[in-house]
């Protein structure tokens, strides 16, 4: 028995070695080659967790510049297949393709296996046959996700100018008109929008692009799968012309690397006929219209989609006065003074106030009038001039003269003064930087209309019948007390007013003094208690404490 079952296992194993000998050393050899040369661009991870959900298996790492540079005399129909139009489909593997999990990993496996056990038998390199080889370990720990790709307006400009204008070769839209099984993509000059306004299926859309999201997701037309259908389709037409064409290496698009603000300026911006510098105004309105330059706003955002969050039309056109269905019955007034969102104009200015050059100021004071729980009145008149937009007019703040009375240089504080010498405070100085990055600012310098209001940053609540000088304000002390007052649990003392309005700003704007001796120096011969340590709460009160107990475990002192 033992003579006959060895020469079979002998048999075997040279029959093994002649017909998949090669092949394996082949195999061995590309999967390193594609390894050591995907980790550069143009690879990424297999694993279709949407579909497959918690993998058995690791990710297959998937070298696509290497099977591109291998195929490139039998070109991308080699892998990807042409639909009915004759444009190449790079979503073989969809979900909305394959009828279920078995159906998607057998499309894998009969794609690639059976291109790769095809190439042996040609005697020719191919890539691993089993399983192991394909799912290693080793790809989990490979960065697999390519950046996101920015199409912003300098690529627009680009494809603008090559296409000499024709914007229907990228932009069209559904028929309206049309019922939901004989919806057919139409172009209309002028009503160009963004592809993101209909293929980002993970917004929620208003009512109005409520029927073309759907059928989006019933054909599964996200944003990624038609921007690789369109653009890399696109360029592979030019490509086989022998014109010069875009890229079609996935690196040459997703590169990681995003254009700024300042970067888009001088770039043109998409034209479809909009006034440049119109007066908001609706028919009814309780107020003067707002100029608005859109020009200017444009130039300061890269992308419309910052204002124009449904579609690039009027924003009245879906929010009327009352608010109606197209606008899911937000109101025109609710629509551009809401802070809790970007899109409208009160919102945006909240969110640039947070920038670090405004949020020194801005921080500590409140969006609206405490009072009325409405805008601050003072504002309003500022936007609803129902003027024309003209920055001409706007004439930055004056700076303070060194002889001026009412601007004192320096400032001594000195009430609270115990352990520390009094503290100086640069006044004119500051003054003058808060003046200089308001003038820089166009925004700002078209709500900060006089000296005034720059005070306003730390004279927060301070109006001139307060002050017993029409040209001053009021001293700190004469609204906070040394001690808290329990009938105005809002108004803290004046030793938290002093540290949160001064070491805030410092914190916020990064200025790098906030400990205590760079204000004010350590008195000489103050009595010291050795181990103890004092703490400032929120709750405003100043502990005295030894470690390791925790700092409100010791005594309150003021």
């Amino acid at each position: 028995m033992k003579k006959t079952i060895l020469p079979i296992v002998l048999f075997s194993l040279v029959l093994g070695f002649l017909l998949f000998g090669r092949g394996s050393h082949d195999s061995n050899s590309l999967s390193h080659e594609a390894e050591h040369e995907g980790k550069k661009e143009d690879t990424f991870i297999i694993a279709r967790t949407d579909i497959f959900g918690q993998l058995q298996r690791p990710g297959v790492f998937f070298d696509h510049g290497l099977h591109a540079r291998t195929y490139k005399t039998d070109g991308c129909t080699t892998c990807h297949k042409r639909d009915a139009a004759g444009q190449l489909s790079f979503s073989k593997f969809s979900a909305n393709d394959q009828k279920g999990k078995k159906s998607v990993r057998d499309s894998f496996h009969e794609q690639c296996i059976g291109c790769h056990r095809q190439r042996l038998q040609e005697h020719r390199k191919a890539g691993p046959l089993t399983c192991g080889n394909c799912h290693r370990k080793e790809s989990g720990k490979i960065q697999g996700e390519y950046p996101h790709c920015v199409f912003d307006f300098y690529h627009h400009d680009r494809h603008n100018r090559t296409l000499k204008n024709d914007c229907s070769l990228c932009h069209h839209i559904y028929d309206p008109d049309e019922e939901d099984e004989n919806l057919r993509l139409v172009y209309e000059a002028s009503t160009e929008e963004s592809c993101y306004y209909c293929h980002d299926l993970t917004v929620k859309r208003g009512p109005e692009l409520a029927k073309i999201i759907k059928v989006s997701e019933q054909k599964g037309l996200s944003m990624q799968r038609v921007a690789h259908h369109q653009c890399v389709n696109c360029h592979l037409r030019y490509t086989e012309r022998k014109e010069k064409a875009g890229p079609i290496e996935c690196a040459k698009c997703h590169t990681g690397k995003y254009r700024t603000v300042s970067d888009l300026r001088e770039i043109p911006r998409p034209d479809r006929g909009q006034p440049q510098k119109p007066v908001l105004s609706l028919e009814n309105a309780k107020m003067k219209g707002v100029p608005f330059d859109h020009e200017f706003h444009s130039k300061n955002n890269s992308s419309c989609r910052v204002c124009h969050h449904e579609t690039l039309r009027a924003c009245r056109q879906c929010h009327s006065l009352i608010g109606s269905s197209e606008g899911n019955w937000i109101s025109l007034t609710n629509a551009y003074h809401d802070f809790s969102t970007d899109s409208g104009c009160a919102g945006c200015h909240r969110e640039k106030k947070s920038d670090r050059n405004c949020a020194g100021c801005h921080y500590r004071l409140p969006d609206i009038d405490i009072q009325a729980k409405g805008p601050r009145k003072e504002v309003c008149i500022v936007c609803h001039s129902g003027k024309r937009a003209d920055s001409a007019k706007v004439q930055p703040v004056p700076l303070p003269e060194p002889d001026t009375l009412n601007v004192p240089e320096n400032v001594t504080i000195r009430i609270l003064e115990e352990k520390y010498e009094p503290s100086t405070f640069p006044h004119r100085k500051i003054i003058k930087k808060l003046i200089g990055i308001s003038n820089k600012s166009r925004m700002a310098t078209a709500f900060h209309r006089n000296r005034e209001t720059i005070c306003s940053g730390c004279h927060h609540q301070s109006i001139p019948e307060a002050a017993i000088k029409k040209t001053e304000p009021p001293y700190c002390r004469n609204c906070h007390g040394i001690k808290f007052d329990r009938q105005n649990m809002n108004r803290p003392r004046l030793l938290a007013v002093y540290h949160r309005q001064c070491m805030g700003c410092h914190e916020i704007m990064g200025i790098k003094e906030t400990g205590c001796t760079d204000c004010h120096k350590e008195k000489k011969g103050y009595l010291k208690i050795s181990g103890l340590k004092l703490f400032a709460s929120d709750d405003d009160c100043l502990y005295l404490y030894r470690p390791p107990l925790a700092a409100q475990e010791g005594v309150c002192i003021l």
